[in-house]
C-alpha cells in the first residue's frame, strides 16, 4: 500500500467509517501522483464498497483507463445500471475470471469484491423485473462468496454476511415472482428468525427484510408485508437509498391495499430519490407510480394522470416491476373509477403477462376480471367465470363470490337466490378486505334489496342502510369520486322511500335512528346519546349524520324541526 499521506489518510477515515471523506482522500492521492494507479485503485474500491461510486464521475475516464480487473469492472458495471444498461453491467462482471479476481484489489483483506459485484448486478436485475438474468447472477455470486469470517465485528464479516442475507432475499424474490415453490422464501425466513428473536437485526439485514415484504407482499400477507417493509426501510443505510425508496414505495402501496390510506400518505411525503445517487433513474419511476397513484384513488384523476404518464414514460428507459405494480393498480383504479371497462380489461391482460407477478389475491382478482365481463355484457364469459370460482375450495367463504352469484342469479331472474346469496357476502365481509371491495359489495347488497328486499318485494330501508355503510366507508377512506357516486344511489333511495311510504319523514329512519333522532330532540349531546343506547359516541355522530343526510337537514335543530312538523 502507498505511504502517500493523504492515502494514509484516507485508509484512516475509512477505518472510521467515515466513507465519503475517505474516498474523497484517495481521489485527492491519485490526483497528486496521477502515474501511481494504486490511489484510484483505492478510491474506486471504497467507492463500490460504500456505494457511491457517484463520487467518481469526475473522474470517470481515469477510471476506465486502469488495467482490467475487479476494482475497474465492478465500478464500470454500477455506471451502466446507472444508465440502464443491464445487459452491459451483466457481461462486465461475468467476464472477470474468479481465479484472479481481487488480486490488485486494495482492500481485498475487506471482502471479495467479485460476488458483491455479481450481487450488485443482481439486484439491478431483480429491480426491473429480468428474473433470468437475476438467477443466473445469483447463482454465480453464491458461488464465489466466500466463507464468512468466525470473527464478528471485523470488516470482511460484515461485508460478507451483508452479501449472504442479499442473496438470500433476492432469491426469495425471484421464487416469489416466477412461481417456485417456496424453499428459498423458507431459508430467507429461517436465516432472519433467530436475529429477530435477539433482536440483533441490523443493516447487514436490511435488503433481505424487503425482499421478504416484497414474497409476503405478492402472497396476499399484507400485515406481514409491512412490518417487514417498515424494519427494513429503517435499518437501509444511508449508502444504500435503493432500499429504502424501494422499501417505502411498496410499503405504502400495501397500505393503500389495507385500506390505510392516510397511513400510505404520510410514507410517501418523505419518499424521494436522492438525487446524486446513482440509483435515481431507476428509483424515481416508483416513486412517481406512488404519487400518481395517491392522487388518483383520492379522486383527483386529472391531477394523476400527467404523474402517471411520466412514470411510464421514465419506465421505457429503465424498468422497475415494483413501479409496474404501482402503475397497473393505478390504471386499474381509474378505469373502474371512470366506469371505463375496457382499459380494466385491457390492464388485467397487461398484468397476466408471463413473467408478470400481480400482487393481487385470487379472490380480488377474479372479482376484477368478472367485473370488466359483467359490465361489457360478456354475459356467457361472466357465467363461466362464476361458476369456475364456485369449483374452488375458497369460494364458498370468499363475499366477493357471492356478491357475484348474487347478480347472476338477479339476471337469471332467481331473486331468491339472489337475496340468499348477497346476505351470505355481508356476513362474510371482514376488515381483510380491502375497504373498496367492501364498499362495493355493500353497493350490490343495496342494489338487490332495492329491487327484490325481502319476499321479492322492494325494501327501501335495507338498501339505504347499506348504502350508508358503504357511502361511509369511502369517505373516510378519502375516496371522493367513489363516495360521490355512492352518495347518488342514497339521494335516490331516499327519494324513492319518500313516495313510497309518504311525506312522513319518520318513516326514512331505521329503528335505531329514530331513537337516536328522539335523543336528540330532547336536547342530548352525543356522549350523553351514547351512555343512554350503549353506543359508542362514533356510533351516535355516524347515525346523526345518516339522520341529518335522510331528512335534508343542515343540523340537529333542523332534525327536531322536521321531525316534530311531521308528527
Amino acid at each position: 500500500m502507498s505511504s502517500h499521506p493523504l492515502v494514509v489518510e484516507a485508509l484512516a477515515a475509512w477505518r472510521r467509517r467515515e466513507l465519503e471523506s475517505a474516498i474523497s482522500g484517495a481521489l485527492a492521492a491519485a490526483a497528486a501522483d496521477p502515474a501511481d494507479d494504486l490511489p484510484l485503485l483505492l478510491a474506486a474500491s471504497m467507492a463500490f464498497r460504500a456505494h457511491r461510486v457517484d463520487l467518481l464521475l469526475p473522474v470517470r475516464a481515469d477510471v476506465e483507463a486502469l488495467a482490467p480487473g475487479i476494482v475497474r469492472e465492478s465500478v464500470r458495471a454500477v455506471m451502466l445500471l446507472g444508465a440502464g444498461d443491464l445487459e452491459g453491467a451483466m457481461a462486465l462482471v461475468r467476464s472477470v475470471e474468479p481465479e484472479g479476481a481481487g488480486a490488485e484489489d486494495p482492500l481485498a483483506d475487506h471482502g471479495a469484491l467479485l460476488p458483491a459485484a455479481l450481487a450488485h448486478v443482481a439486484l439491478g436485475a431483480v429491480a426491473s423485473g429480468a428474473w433470468s438474468a437475476a438467477r443466473s447472477c445469483l447463482r454465480a455470486a453464491r458461488a464465489a462468496l466466500p466463507p464468512i469470517p468466525d470473527e464478528a465485528g471485523t470488516i470482511e464479516h460484515w461485508h460478507n454476511s451483508t452479501l449472504h442475507f442479499d442473496i438470500l432475499g433476492m432469491d426469495a424474490v425471484v421464487e416469489a415472482h416466477t412461481g417456485s415453490v417456496g424453499p428459498a422464501r423458507a431459508a430467507l425466513s429461517a436465516a432472519l428468525a433467530p436475529l429477530r428473536a435477539r433482536n440483533s437485526l441490523t443493516t447487514a439485514h436490511a435488503l433481505a427484510l424487503v425482499c421478504l415484504g416484497d414474497v409476503e407482499h405478492v402472497s396476499g400477507q399484507l400485515g406481514e408485508a409491512a412490518l417487514n417493509l417498515a424494519r427494513g426501510a429503517r435499518l437501509a443505510h444511508a449508502s444504500r437509498p435503493g432500499i429504502r425508496v424501494h422499501a417505502e414505495v411498496e410499503l405504502a402501496f400495501v397500505r393503500i391495499r389495507q385500506g390505510r390510506w392516510d397511513d400510505a400518505a404520510s410514507v410517501v411525503r418523505r419518499t424521494a430519490p436522492p438525487r446524486e445517487s446513482m440509483e435515481h433513474d431507476w428509483l424515481e419511476p416508483q416513486a412517481l407510480a406512488m404519487h400518481g397513484l395517491l392522487l388518483a384513488i383520492r379522486g383527483d384523476l386529472d391531477s394523476s394522470r400527467p404523474v402517471l404518464d411520466r412514470a411510464a414514460l421514465l419506465l421505457r428507459h429503465t424498468p422497475s416491476f415494483l413501479a409496474s405494480m404501482v402503475l397497473t393498480h393505478a390504471r386499474m383504479l381509474v378505469a373502474i373509477t371512470r366506469g371505463d371497462w375496457r382499459d380494466l380489461r385491457r390492464a388485467l391482460q397487461d398484468a397476466a403477462e408471463p413473467g408478470y407477478r400481480h400482487p393481487y389475491r385470487r379472490g380480488e382478482w377474479n372479482t376484477l376480471t368478472l367485473l370488466a365481463a359483467w359490465h361489457l355484457r360478456s354475459i356467457t364469459e361472466f357465467r363461466r367465470g362464476v361458476g369456475r370460482w364456485g369449483q374452488q375450495a375458497d369460494a364458498a367463504r370468499d363475499p366477493y363470490y357471492w356478491a357475484f352469484v348474487s347478480i347472476l342469479a338477479e339476471h337469471d331472474e332467481r331473486t331468491e337466490e339472489s337475496i340468499a346469496a348477497v346476505e351470505r357476502a355481508l356476513e362474510l365481509l371482514t376488515l381483510d378486505e380491502d375497504p373498496l371491495g367492501r364498499a362495493w359489495v355493500r353497493v350490490v347488497a343495496g342494489i338487490c334489496f332495492g329491487r327484490f328486499g325481502s319476499g321479492g318485494e322492494p325494501d327501501p330501508p335495507r338498501a339505504l342502510a347499506v348504502y350508508e355503510e358503504a357511502s361511509a366507508e369511502l369517505r373516510e377512506l378519502g375516496a371522493t369520486a367513489l363516495s360521490a357516486r355512492c352518495d347518488e344511489a342514497v339521494a335516490a333511495t331516499i327519494a324513492e322511500l319518500a313516495h313510497s311510504q309518504g311525506e312522513h319523514p319518520a318513516f326514512r329512519l331505521t329503528e335505531q335512528q329514530r331513537r337516536v333522532a328522539d335523543a336528540v330532540g330532547q336536547g342530548y349531546t352525543s356522549g350523553e346519546i351514547a351512555g343512554i343506547l350503549h353506543l359508542s359516541k362514533r356510533t351516535v355522530d355516524y347515525h346523526v349524520a345518516n339522520i341529518m343526510r335522510r331528512l335534508g337537514a343542515s343540523n340537529r335543530r333542523e332534525i327536531t324541526r322536521i321531525l316534530g312538523s311531521g308528527r
